[in-house]
């Protein structure tokens, strides 16, 4: 019974693991696509003001 109970901590504890690298993944690109658009934009109004 405790072996079992050890294990489903385990599987948790990975769970939410797996969840928080996930989240983390997802801003990571977040940031990424906000950074191109940022630098897309920069580049059209400089563009522009030539």
């Amino acid at each position: 019974m405790i072996r079992q109970n050890v294990h489903m901590r385990d599987q948790k504890a990975n769970q939410i693991a797996m969840s928080v690298k996930l989240s983390r993944q997802a801003a990571i690109n977040l940031a990424e696509e906000l950074t191109m658009v940022a630098v897309l934009w920069g580049m059209f109004f400089l563009a522009t003001l030539n």
